[in-house]
């Protein structure tokens, strides 16, 4: 009460100010003698042009708004310095409101007296009231810290905003029914109204729990099918409405949606990936079948009832790996620490990995014969044989015709002169196909050694009483003291001899050292 009481007293006395002492009769003021009323904001008068008064009107520039003490409003009345809207509607015989000052035209500061809200210069970006504040209607109300849309949007006077955070002044209630434009930048519509704005709380958007189709598509203007509930957009829940079935819905693009239901799909769609009697049991929500069974409240994990049904990416039990937001897929997780094999075969949804140091998630149980891919095992990823038939974590150890380290039977490339062919080799023979020659196998690492024809042999190998490095068999060098003859050596005379003291030879000393010249592979006792 008090505050109303102060603003009419400031009202009138601005007023009062403002209309200045021009009924003393002393003549006109030196203010109201520089313009007319036709002078348009912010443009200077022409020398000689006739004012209200049929005075003719002095040259200068006034100032489009009450910045400038030179301004004159209608019929010659000075403006008043803090006036914002142009100078020529003060006093021109309608209450401009906003304007930073009151009008003298408002004969009390009541928003029903305002007539021009949105004019020049005026805080108020629409038509009466626009965004005047009502108890002072010189200034306007403040855009809400909520608000997501433009600033100019709210209290336009043109339209209600809807889902900008906050209630728009131009909307008549809180309802979706009272919006009229629903997809304004910074709105969470995607549409037209009514879109997915909450039927009660046009501020914010509402997708129902049910759709399992894009978020974004509800609402969006087009009619999509195939998404657990009809869409807003759709005319009716018939097939004949149906705009759009894509690839999140329950029938990608074929649209063989139920005649009268256009949400649902009477077949399981083409990605589920469950037994087909599971779909729309009318039992119980199945999740990780690759698609939201119709059985699901809502499309998160909270309404699941079975995560690890045949075919689902889940091998755990609920909630297992289902995606928290969309129970038809799982997550892609990070591995944990222990973890030997690629990071992207862990619990991928699709292969029971073996051998990689933990259980997979994707493996149903501990059995090994569950064990679909033994990358890091051998056999070419194959698992028979080639997991430790106790521990699916583990790898066997290699068949005992390998002569090669385990490591070699697992490393992923093609072994040879190991005495089984390397599964890595591509089950080819020939030579060309080696990549590796592990210096344990019959090779002692020389390629030269490998049979062309059967790269898991040798048509040289290194004697089983050689003593020495076995790189040094025949590498070039002829090795005398190493308890075999060196076929560098053509000669078994010790002036062949390279080398005498190499580490595991008879000799200690360099050559001829204590080798026996009749036998330059032993030393003389």
């Amino acid at each position: 009460m008090r505050r109303s009481w102060l603003a009419l007293v400031g009202w009138l006395l601005a007023a009062w100010v403002g209309a200045g002492c021009s009924d003393s009769g002393a003549g006109p003021d030196p203010i109201q003698s520089g313009a007319g009323v036709g002078n348009l904001a912010g443009q200077p008068s022409s020398a000689g042009a006739a004012g209200s008064g049929g005075s003719p009107v002095a040259g200068g520039a006034p100032s489009a708004t009450g910045g400038a003490s030179s301004g004159a409003g209608a019929g010659g009345q000075p403006v008043p310095m803090a006036w914002t809207c142009p100078y020529f509607t003060y006093g021109d015989g309608h209450c401009d409101c906003g304007c930073g000052i009151p009008d003298k035209d408002c004969p009390t500061p009541e928003l029903e007296q305002c007539k021009v809200c949105g004019g020049a210069g005026s805080c108020s970006p629409g038509a009466c009231p626009g965004r005047i504040d009502p108890e002072d209607v010189t200034r306007c109300l403040p855009v809400p810290a909520a608000w997501t849309c433009d600033e100019s949007r709210y209290g336009d006077g043109r339209s209600c905003d809807c889902g900008c955070g906050a209630p728009d002044l131009d909307c008549a209630d809180e309802s979706v029914a009272s919006c009229t434009d629903c997809a304004a930048v910074g709105s969470c519509g995607n549409g037209p109204c009514p879109s997915a704005i909450a039927a009660e709380d046009n501020t914010r958007c509402e997708v129902p729990p049910h759709w399992w189709c894009q978020a974004d598509t509800y609402g969006d203007g087009v009619c999509h099918c195939g998404c657990g509930v009809v869409d807003v957009d759709c005319a009716d829940a018939t097939r004949d409405s149906c705009e759009t079935c894509d690839e999140t819905s329950c029938s990608p693009f074929a649209c063989s949606v139920a005649p009268d239901d256009n949400s649902q799909c009477p077949e399981p769609p083409t990605m589920w990936l469950c037994s087909d009697r599971l779909w729309a049991d009318g039992t119980r929500c199945d999740c990780g079948c690759g698609a939201i069974d119709p059985d699901c409240e809502t499309p998160g994990i909270e309404s699941c009832d079975d995560c690890d049904s045949p075919g689902s990416c889940s091998g755990p039990a609920c909630p297992g790996t289902i995606e928290p937001e969309y129970n038809g897929y799982c997550q892609i997780l990070e591995p944990p620490e222990g973890w030997t094999c690629e990071g992207g075969a862990w619990a991928d949804g699709i292969t029971c990995d073996c051998g990689c140091g933990l259980r997979d998630p994707d493996c149903r149980s501990d059995d090994v014969a569950t064990c679909a891919r033994c990358l890091h095992c051998g056999g070419m990823g194959a698992c028979e044989g080639t997991i430790d038939p106790e521990d699916m974590t583990k790898c066997g150890p290699p068949p005992p015709e390998w002569i090669c380290s385990a490591e070699a039977f697992r490393d992923g490339i093609c072994d040879c002169g190991c005495g089984l062919l390397d599964s890595y080799c591509q089950f080819i023979e020939l030579r060309y196909v080696c990549a590796n020659y592990p210096v344990e196998g019959c090779t002692a690492g020389n390629r030269s050694h490998i049979d062309p024809s059967h790269n898991e042999r040798c048509i040289i190998e290194v004697p089983e009483d050689w003593t020495c490095d076995r790189t040094f068999y025949d590498d070039g060098f002829c090795d005398c003291g190493c308890g075999a003859p060196d076929l560098d050596c053509p000669e078994a005379g010790l002036d062949d001899c390279d080398t005498c003291d190499a580490e595991g030879s008879c000799s200690v000393e360099a050559c001829p050292g204590s080798i026996d010249p009749a036998e330059v592979s032993r030393c003389i006792e």
